[in-house]
């Protein structure tokens, strides 16, 4: 489990350290204060690898066409300040004391280890390369340990070509849930097949019965997932609306999950207030069943108040979960402009909120 993590030249991040994380972790603050990319270098941090940052393009819905157009620019967002001369860091520590170096950097250059000298065409490829380097541009990966021993390399290049990730296979998934893009039906039901596999498909149905008691079913079928109501046949899940779509996506990722970390935009989107506190008594009960750490962010009033509820034991059949969740506010200096992230325990939480307290970044 992560404990720590310090941050530099990513994103909207200077030189940001995060402290004292718990198993669930809730982050407020006003819009561009930094919780979307936080999570974004919580998922490097967790998977430091080509994939990622191919994932963290299409999360940001940056243009392919663009991309393949302005290649040497592929990366600047990634980058403080769009400054690539300075790699970015990342630097975490977990519960155990052990910490992990990744560094971050862009070069204008071919690496010859995307291409087999020996075919002809990738010959082809590489020659034009290597006579056009303002027409790539690599970024690199590299991860060490407590010794600053090399523990592993990755690189994507971005080219007229697109996008070539090389140095680690592609992950079958991701830990982040974006905020607005949709999982697709077809992606839903072979997560859902997945889980049945590991008997854990009953976790479905009983996070659908937070928001529709009346629903008594799930089946996968073809290319999506049916649900069956109460005195009704079955109907395909896209009949019923987003909120139970993003439930599907949160629950089947985390019991799905290899990385034992769920990062996830936006945690409201869609779920009624009156729905809120058994929604998140379900994500405490899974993330200590399945020893997963939880970051969601939220804009929303009513779903800090459920997770404090929740995580200091005072709603139903939720006294276990005491000392198991963190609200971190996150909010710019205004001399500076620089983001901190202000952790507050529960109790202190719960406070100000009786008090009706500023507590998101206000």
């Amino acid at each position: 489990m992560i404990k720590n993590i310090e941050i530099n030249n990513f994103r909207c991040f200077e030189n940001t350290k995060i402290a004292d994380f718990e198993k669930i972790n809730l982050i407020g603050g006003k819009n561009n204060a930094g919780k979307t990319a936080l999570l974004e270098a919580l998922l490097l941090n967790d998977s430091p690898q080509a994939q990622s940052a191919v994932t963290l393009q299409n999360i940001r819905r940056q243009s392919k066409e663009i991309l393949k157009s302005i290649p040497n620019r592929a990366w600047d967002n990634l980058f403080f300040n769009q400054n690539k001369d300075q790699k970015i860091e990342l630097i975490s520590e977990n519960n155990a004391g052990s910490k992990r170096y990744i560094e971050i950097s862009v070069e204008q250059s071919i690496n010859k280890d995307f291409f087999d000298e020996d075919d002809e065409d990738s010959s082809k490829i590489l020659d034009f390369f290597s006579k056009n380097p303002t027409i790539v541009s690599t970024l690199n990966f590299g991860v060490k340990d407590d010794e600053h021993k090399d523990l592993l390399r990755s690189s994507v290049l971005a080219s007229s070509r697109g996008l070539i990730a090389h140095g680690v296979p592609d992950p079958t998934d991701t830990a982040i849930i974006p905020s607005f893009l949709r999982t697709s039906n077809e992606d839903l039901k072979n997560a859902y097949d997945r889980a049945r596999l590991d008997y854990k498909d009953g976790e479905i149905l009983k996070a659908f019965q937070i928001l529709d008691p009346s629903i008594q079913g799930v089946d996968g079928l073809f290319d999506t997932l049916y649900l069956t109501r109460e005195n009704q046949g079955r109907l395909p899940l896209s009949l019923f609306g987003d909120a139970i779509n993003r439930i599907a996506d949160i629950i089947l990722k985390l019991i799905n999950n290899d990385h034992k970390i769920l990062l996830i935009d936006e945690i409201e989107n869609g779920i009624h207030y009156t729905n809120q506190r058994d929604f998140w008594k379900t994500l405490f009960r899974l993330a200590v069943e399945l020893d997963t750490q939880i970051f969601a962010t939220t804009h929303s009033l009513e779903m800090i108040e459920a997770f404090a509820d929740v995580g200091l034991g005072n709603y139903e059949g939720c006294a276990n979960y005491r000392g198991l969740g963190a609200y971190f506010e996150m909010s710019k200096r205004p001399k500076t402009n620089k983001i901190v992230a202000i952790k507050r325990d529960l109790e202190t939480l719960n406070y100000a909120l009786e008090r009706g307290k500023g507590v998101r970044g206000e």
